[in-house]
């Protein structure tokens, strides 16, 4: 695999000279120029699998030590040669001391260019392969992880809310957790966890057929309080380009390297929620114990089943908001549905879940039914224990050849509620930040350093 280069050049005669330069470079392509600093530093975010970013002396406005500064604090595994006409001390000193690799001479030709290059690269990677074994490594065991898909019976029945406190639950009892955000169109992850995050499943679209360590890695966001986080794209409307193809890719990636995958499905029907539902060694769908809920569960459970996506009697529906006073209890419910109800019901504890929603902090929640509830679903869902032996790994039923193949036809019908992901009202959560994706090259221009 070729290096991948990023510049940023301040001018289009720089750009032009440097372009000429790759061409003649067999080993190394250049993926996109920028001609500002923040341009730079945005698009360092964009590109899978950078190796080495160019930055000449001249780019602006921001002072170039400081967007050198700033690019190492945020990705530290890419090396960066500052591009100068000037080797004096002072020149390689300040650029070493913000955080680059080394400086190269802007009149520098095709042999050092490449030398250069394939040094800085070479040294790129290895500490990518070391940040990648440090943040994503699993039990050499070669067991394949349990994947858990929760979906909504329709919006705000605490759809985020469990699949949150179950990946939670699982990481404290010492599980390598992944919380993966499917709820394409409105997931509020970051909401609830109060992060920001660059990147998302938007950004392995694109990726080819295999995602290697180094794309997640780059992609997922490591929360020091438990799981790492695969977050749903910012923009709603790029969760379009996540198709069932691209779901399975990532979720089969997924499941090798983590002991466990909590699949935010929310309560809207597509391609890709009902690939992880196809998956999931156990589908959980929440239901409030209220008609309106019930008969947006049967609806669609009904729906998996008529598209072949999942036979009802494999889903496992989870009562949320459970109070002694509610008309429908949970032993009347097992006679709604034609689906396993979890023994264990979420108690209706509204102010118990503030603490946890309202600063982004699941751990914060402190009401000891609410912590109680989710310990005894996690384990009665065999999410506390080491996955067995490599094996069908599939929950349920195998799904007949060609499931999905009428899931288009078939979502006219589907849901269309948006699931507010829990007990509180959507209106009280904060907006989400999210991640921009990037195409593999650069349609803008390449360009060069020279002048």
């Amino acid at each position: 695999m070729n290096f991948r280069i990023l510049a940023g050049m301040p001018t289009s005669e720089t750009e032009m000279v440097l372009a000429a330069r790759f061409d003649e470079l067999a080993s190394a392509d250049l993926v996109a120029v920028r001609s500002t600093t923040a341009a730079l530093i945005d698009a360092a975010g964009e590109f899978p699998e950078l190796d080495v970013v160019l930055v000449h002396q001249d780019l602006g406005p921001a002072p170039v030590f400081d967007a050198v500064r700033d690019l190492s604090h945020r990705h530290p595994q890419l090396a960066i040669l500052l591009v100068s006409s000037s080797m004096d001390a002072e020149t390689v000193t300040g650029a070493m001391e913000a955080g680059a690799r080394g400086v190269l001479a802007a009149d520098s030709g095709i042999a050092e260019l490449e030398n250069r290059i394939a040094r800085a690269a070479d040294w790129s990677r290895t500490l990518r392969r070391h940040l990648e074994s440090a943040s994503l490594d699993l039990p050499a065991s070669g067991v394949r992880g349990r994947v858990l898909a929760v979906s909504g019976a329709k919006g705000g029945v605490g759809t985020t809310t469990c699949a949150v406190h179950l990946a939670y639950t699982a990481a404290a009892a010492g599980r390598v957790v992944c919380l993966v955000d499917l709820d394409l169109q409105t997931g509020d992850l970051p909401a609830f966890l109060n992060l920001r995050h660059r990147r998302s499943i938007g950004d392995l679209v694109g990726t080819g057929d295999e995602i290697t360590p180094g794309m997640l890695s780059e992609t997922l966001y490591v929360d020091p309080r438990g799981p790492h986080v695969l977050l749903a794209p910012e923009h709603g409307e790029r969760g379009e380009d996540v198709s069932a193809r691209v779901a399975r890719r990532v979720l089969t990636a997924l499941r090798s390297r983590y002991e466990l995958v909590v699949v935010d499905c929310g309560s809207t029907m597509n391609e890709a929620t009902a690939m992880a539902v196809e998956l999931a060694d156990r589908a959980v769908v929440a239901v409030t114990p209220d008609v309106p809920a019930l008969r947006g569960a049967q609806r669609l459970m009904g729906m998996w089943e008529r598209l072949q996506v999942r036979a009802q009697q494999d889903v496992y529906a989870l009562v949320t908001r459970h109070s002694r006073k509610n008309e429908i209890q949970p032993d009347f419910l097992r006679h709604l549905l034609n689906a396993k109800v979890l023994r264990t019901p979420v108690p209706a504890s509204y102010r118990g879940l503030e603490p946890g929603e309202n600063n982004g902090d699941p751990t914060r929640v402190t009401d000891e039914g609410l912590r109680k509830a989710f310990s005894r679903l996690a384990a009665e869902l065999d999410l506390l224990s080491p996955p067995a032996q490599p094996g069908n790994g599939k929950g349920g039923t195998p799904t007949p050849p060609g499931g999905l193949s009428a899931l288009r036809a078939g979502m006219e019908g589907g849901l269309s509620t948006r699931d507010v992901s829990g007990f509180v009202h959507a209106s009280q959560e904060p907006g989400r930040p999210g991640a921009t994706g990037g195409s593999q090259r650069d349609p803008g221009g390449r360009g060069g350093f020279g002048g």
